[in-house]
């Protein structure tokens, strides 16, 4: 049962916006905030959010709720992150400065690579339970590691990581700095085996990527 005077945050990350709200007990709205964000388009079938931005809005609207709140922010005693599930990013793991742009879902880059890899596209299926597409985010981590130098020098001083939009929020606003995805982000990624809820070896051979930089499952 609830605390009388719970209160609890959260976070959406969208891709328009970043919003916090914080609801009392039986789901009344007490203060809400929101900050917009840039899409970016540098080419046709590109979709990017600049990552740096991205933090600071939700990092803005989290402050303005609870600057709302005055002492009654005492009482959050609960936080919840909904983000763009099929977003990526890849940053280093030891500064958590972002070391590619956050590509969106939408981002159509690695179509290429998604052609080529027809034949295999059953096999994603079965593991994933998903369609092989490029608005997932197999084929986006690999044209990160094909085409950004900075991902392949921090993969190289195995001081990569990379994987769902909502694992470098948490990687950036939490002082544990966890390195942590929970099953419904990981599996938009197409390397998640829904089956034995983990990453599997199979389809990050497939897509030639390694295993080190992907952030550890745990339950939301």
């Amino acid at each position: 049962m609830v605390a009388e005077g719970t209160l609890h945050l959260a976070i959406d990350q969208g891709g328009h916006a970043s919003r916090a709200l914080v609801f009392g007990d039986g789901g009344h709205l007490v203060a809400e905030s929101s900050q917009m964000i840039e899409t970016h388009h540098p080419r046709d079938g590109w979709v990017e959010h600049d990552p740096e931005a991205l933090i600071r809005s939700v990092n803005h609207v989290i402050a303005d709720v609870l600057n709302d709140l005055g002492p009654k922010a005492q009482r959050v005693t609960g936080a919840g992150l909904a983000t763009q599930r099929s977003s990526i990013v890849c940053w280093d793991r030891t500064t958590g400065r972002a070391l590619s742009p956050v590509l969106s879902w939408q981002d159509r880059r690695a179509e290429s690579q998604v052609r080529a890899l027809r034949a295999h596209a059953a096999l994603v299926r079965e593991r994933t339970g998903l369609m092989l597409s490029p608005h997932y985010g197999a084929t986006k981590l690999r044209w990160c590691l094909d085409h950004l130098q900075p991902v392949r020098d921090a993969l190289d001083r195995a001081q990569l990581a990379w994987g769902p939009l909502a694992s470098f929020i948490l990687f950036r606003i939490l002082e544990e700095r966890p390195l942590l995805a929970d099953p419904s982000t990981a599996s938009r990624t197409l390397l998640w085996d829904v089956e034995s809820g983990d990453w599997s070896a199979e389809l990050l051979d497939l897509f030639g990527l390694p295993r080190g930089p992907l952030p550890e499952c745990a339950p939301s």
